[in-house]
């Protein structure tokens, strides 16, 4: 491993007190691809993500392009083994890839289906669980698995296996430093950093796995659970361990497992008598920080369930049966905790036993989560069993909600300043881009229009009628925007500037200044906005009377500017338009018109068309000065252009904050060929 790739912190390792969770340092990365693609092997990392058993094939198929935060459910059926007390009849058998059938003679079969059944080698195992986890978890997403199920039921030989067929943490660890390492070689500016602790919950105690003893120290040091200030868990006084290769996984898991809690029982010879957590931090980052490259960290938990037991067939007594009835309690309120995420009852009981604290955000929290269930496959074994897949069937309908983990970065000003010229540099090009293409459409709008008038022409000749009158062929200025019943009834300032949306190329920053409001009528149930969040049924009946005052624009190109005026429609009654006098030579002209709109008892056709969104259209609309200027009219200089006219801030400033006053009727226009529309009953 490079340098780069790993730098280890002074010392062996680090002790993490209260007042922060252990992180580890950021690794800097590439931008992380998606998971299906990693699972498809499409990425960097192919080899270490792709499967290569059917199993996992066929699984990495199903859920190609699909993020499922779901918890994953997969149930493992172990051979034969002392456990069953010789006892051979089948109880269990796996139906496909996800089906599992129980029965007992003289009962109904029971049928259980999950996303995984495995019934052969480690390796379809890790492929279907370990290579998922390990694609998510480069993504920043944290990630966790735990292996339940009774005793001697296979959980530890899943997790950890044995020399020469090594289980799910070996074969993770291996591809997590590998995939690491590719992604480095390439990316130069991208920094890894991965830190491992190791714990057990032996009859709720929290202990550090990896604590050196001091002489003359028999049991391991028991810890803390807290809390931070972001009401994330961790265990105060734990040692986190840096790591730089597989060797030193190796050493850590081996020196952590001989400190585990094990015994012999009547179905184990090395019983796990504790909870074990093993806990990787991944944490990518970029030197120097680039806002186009993310940096993610995420938490990687593997967990190894203590086995649920019978006193029946354990056969165990003192502090073995003592110790039992740790395990099963703590099982019992981690039931119970999976129990109320998947039907959704009341809060969980997190705080009832030590390992439900520890693994509160895997289930139903920021995580994405993996159950490995360890069955026997002897009737000996039936109700344990049974038990088990129940288990995980309550596991299936739980559903976390699991975010990548971004960190923020810490740009310096220099950095923050390249940033803003790539970014202004970038927006001009396309701004240009835009303008030539605008340019281009007029251009062809106008050869068009040519040649349709070239048409006519041909055509008044044949039919033997004078030609049509020629066009300038220039085309208007038109800026289009919209107000909608938001807009109309939570106007937050005395008034609204709106930007006019245009093809034009000459548009720079045209804006339209428009003033709303209602009319308030004590004697009639007014329309608010609160009517229309309740549903449409609150509309019916209401009124609604609102005044509509176009103040100015601002910003019309100064080519276009030879007459200006502002054209508004109510989308309901779209042939009923509104229009303000014309401005002849003005950039910011000031149109001052007012219109009282109102409608009383309001049918479900006007209270359907008030709730589809946008209201109000406008358009304002410049002719060319080829089309003549109009008397008056003068070149508009600098400050005309920078400044807004009096009139427009006498305007703006004869409406205050509170609720505004009816407008008299003598200021009200109304048009005689275009009066406003009728009240509907």
């Amino acid at each position: 491993m490079s340098k780069k790739a790993f730098v280890p912190q002074s010392g062996e390792s680090t002790v993490i007190s209260s007042g922060a969770a252990p992180r580890a340092s950021a690794v800097q990365a590439l931008p992380p691809a998606s998971v299906a693609e990693q699972r498809a092997g499409l990425t960097s990392g192919g080899s270490l993500l792709t499967p290569v058993t059917a199993k996992g094939k066929a699984a990495a198929e199903r859920n190609r392009g699909v993020k499922e935060n779901r918890v994953q459910v997969a149930v493992r059926l172990r051979p034969f083994t002392r456990a069953d007390s010789n006892v051979t009849e089948r109880c269990v058998q796996a139906e496909g890839d996800q089906g599992i059938k129980l029965f007992k003679p003289g009962e109904q079969p029971h049928e259980f289906y999950y996303d995984y059944v495995f019934s052969e080698g480690q390796e379809e195992v890790y492929d279907c669980i370990g290579k998922p986890m390990l694609a998510d978890a480069f993504e920043g997403y944290n990630v966790t698995l735990f292996a339940y199920g009774q005793t001697g039921s296979g959980k530890t030989y899943s997790i950890l296996g044995e020399k020469g067929n090594e289980g799910v943490i070996p074969r993770f660890c291996r591809a997590l430093l590998g995939l690491a390492q590719e992604k480095l070689e390439q990316d130069p500016t991208l920094s890894v950093k991965i830190a491992m602790t190791f714990i057990e919950i032996y009859n709720e105690k929290v202990r550090d796995l990896l604590e050196r003893k001091r002489p003359g120290q028999h049991e391991l040091t028991t810890l803390e659970i807290h809390e931070d200030k972001d009401k994330k868990v961790f265990v105060d006084g734990i040692s986190v361990h840096t790591i730089l290769n597989i060797d030193r996984i190796t050493q850590l898991l081996e020196f952590g497992m001989s400190q585990r809690q094990t015994s012999e029982t009547d179905m184990n010879e090395t019983s796990s008598r504790s909870h074990s957590v093993c806990q990787l931090h991944l944490s990518q980052s970029h030197d120097p920080p680039h806002p186009d490259l993310r940096d993610v960290e995420s938490i990687i938990n593997i967990v190894d369930l203590a086995g649920s037991e019978r006193q029946s067939h354990t056969h165990a007594v003192g502090e073995r049966f003592e110790e039992a009835k740790k395990i099963n309690l703590s099982l019992l309120m981690l039931g119970r905790a999976l129990n109320s995420f998947s039907e959704g009852k009341g809060p969980p009981p997190l705080r009832e036993s030590k390992l439900t604290r520890i693994l509160s955000e895997s289930f139903g929290g920021n995580s994405r989560t993996w159950m490995l269930a360890c069955i026997s496959p002897s009737t000996y074994n039936f109700y344990e069993t049974f038990s088990t897949l129940q288990y995980a069937q309550n596991a299936k309908n739980i559903v976390n909600n699991a975010r990548v983990n971004a960190v923020a970065q810490k740009l310096e000003l220099r950095q923050l300043k390249i940033q803003y010229s790539l970014l202004q540099e970038l927006y001009d090009k396309e701004k240009e881009k835009s303008r030539q293409l605008q340019m281009e459409l007029r251009d062809r709008s106008a050869q068009l229009n040519a040649a349709s008038e070239e048409v006519e022409a041909l055509r008044a000749q044949l039919e033997g009628r004078p030609p049509p009158r020629r066009t300038s062929g220039q085309p208007l200025f038109v800026g289009r925007t919209k107000l909608s019943l938001r807009n109309i009834l939570q106007q937050a300032s005395n008034y609204v500037t709106l930007p006019l949306i245009s093809d034009n190329p000459d548009n720079d920053g045209a804006l339209l200044i428009v003033n709303t409001f209602p009319v308030l009528d004590k004697d009639k149930p007014q329309f608010t906005y609160a009517d229309a969040e309740e549903g449409l049924m609150e509309l019916l009946g209401k009124r609604l009377d609102l005044v509509v005052h176009v103040i100015g624009a601002k910003n019309i190109p100064a080519a276009y500017s030879a007459r200006v005026y502002c054209k508004y429609v109510f989308k309901f009654k779209e042939r009923q338009s509104y229009q303000s006098e014309e401005r002849k030579g003005q950039c910011d002209p000031e149109f001052d018109y007012k219109k009282r709109f109102a409608w009383s008892d309001l049918s479900r056709e006007q209270a359907e068309y008030l709730m589809s969104g946008d209201v109000l259209t406008f358009e304002v609309i410049g002719h060319p000065l080829a089309d003549g200027p109009g008397e008056g009219w003068t070149s508009p200089s600098a400050a005309d252009t920078t400044a807004s006219p009096p009139s427009v801030k006498a305007a703006v400033s004869a409406f205050s904050d509170s609720t505004p006053t009816p407008i008299p009727k003598a200021t009200v226009q109304f048009s005689p060929t275009q009066p406003p529309p009728p009240p509907r009953h």
